[in-house]
């Protein structure tokens, strides 16, 4: 096993238990890096969703990939897993689960005790420089000497937050064994934007309103209804972040489209807001807006269309920009802020080369791959731990 992080430590553990003789590289001298900061330090373990919403959450082609490693493993199970080993567990908004004691070095902590007990042996600051097939079996030459295995299993994370350890080095390894790896890209990280009305709402945090990117052509990617948070650098909050790797992969030319009256038809909005003009003329053009947005942001809203004073003096052109600006803000973004602020990998081990009940590639039998290192990517929420705990748990059954 290359890489201790959740997927590999959790195929260390279910490979020992079956009697398996186990070794578990790891370049750092602290395991589990990525888990120890996830969750602002309390990690957000998994999700409560189950079967086809949960699936769902990964995207259509990502999904079905998955579909036996989360039906064999479900959030139930993994929750019942690290229970029953002595963590309990809470579940919090957006359907997310963390540890009762709100810190993630208890995870860390207790996966490595289960990898002591399955009788797994862990070698930390044991960094491997190279990869090769030798025969039937595998050699790895590693800091601290050459490792012979009929099986290995990959878990050496993607790109995305370096400073933990996680620099692609899977990557190459498995492209020199034969697999293909798709583009890759920084995924649920702050989006950069660089309009100025954005900016100036630093620090209000958006509910109740939603978040689509766009492709070069306006098509609509995705579209997420959770909390965004406007930062000096763009936006970030799930909502956003979510959006990142789409963004990404529009090379530059992406962008995202706000709602701020999800509820409401344009239509039904603008019949709405010609009563209330006839109605209440000596009233601010900002009293059309949702009530439940900051004052700021209103403000915001009618200062870009143009359309501030009297209800009584708002003609049908600001009428009109006002409405397009509450149901279908775009704004270019032409990028996230990068691997370093990145939570997760988009793209990796293409993922028709990869047994989706095993996790053993199709292409170099008895190489396992799991974790981020696949071209799996789920949105926040605890959805890219349970993917890496369940394709490491399959690893760990069949290498």
């Amino acid at each position: 096993m290359i890489g201790a992080g959740a997927a590999g430590m959790m195929a260390a553990i279910f490979a020992a238990r079956r009697g398996r003789r186990t070794l578990l590289l790891e370049k750092c001298r602290q395991p589990g890096l990525k888990i120890l900061i996830s969750g602002g330090g309390r990690c957000n373990l998994t999700t409560t969703k189950s079967g086809k919403d949960l699936e769902a959450q990964y995207g259509a082609a990502r999904g079905r990939f998955l579909r036996h490693a989360l039906r064999s493993f479900p959030p139930t199970a993994l929750r019942e897993f690290v229970e029953q080993a002595g963590l309990p567990l809470r579940e919090e908004d957006l359907e997310k689960l963390f540890p009762v004691s709100q810190k993630a070095r208890d995870v860390v902590e207790l996966l490595l005790r289960l990898v002591r007990e399955s009788g797994a042996s862990l070698r930390t600051g044991n960094g491997v420089r190279a990869l090769r097939r030798d025969g039937d079996g595998f050699v790895i030459d590693s800091d601290g000497g050459e490792v012979r295995a009929g099986s290995v299993v990959l878990a050496t994370g993607g790109l995305s937050y370096p400073k933990t350890g996680a620099t692609g080095d899977g990557y190459a390894w498995c492209r020199d064994l034969g697999h293909t790896i798709t583009a890759t890209f920084p995924a649920l990280a702050p989006l950069a934007v660089d309009e100025a009305w954005v900016k100036e709402l630093q620090g209000i945090v958006l509910h109740d309103v939603d978040l689509c990117s766009l492709d070069a052509a306006g098509r609509v990617l995705c579209s997420r209804r959770r909390p965004i948070l406007f930062t000096h650098k763009g936006l970030s909050g799930p909502a956003p972040m979510d959006l990142a790797g789409d963004v990404e992969e529009q090379r530059g030319a992406g962008a995202v489209r706000f709602d701020f009256a999800p509820e409401e038809r344009a239509d039904d909005l603008e019949r709405q807001w010609l009563a209330a003009i006839a109605a209440h003329g000596t009233r601010a053009v900002a009293s059309l807006l949702p009530q439940r947005l900051p004052e700021r942001a209103r403000a915001a809203l009618v200062s870009r269309a143009g359309a501030a004073g009297t209800l009584a003096n708002l003609d049908k052109a600001a009428r009109r920009r006002l409405l397009d600006a509450t149901k279908r803000l775009c704004v270019p973004v032409a990028r996230s802020l990068g691997y370093d602020h990145a939570e997760v990998t988009r793209g990796g081990v293409a993922l028709d080369e990869v047994d989706p009940r095993t996790m053993q590639s199709r292409v170099a039998p008895g190489l396992f791959v799991c974790g981020e290192l696949l071209d799996v990517d789920g949105p926040i929420g605890g959805f890219n731990f349970q993917a890496a705990f369940a394709t490491g748990r399959l690893a760990g059954l069949h290498a």
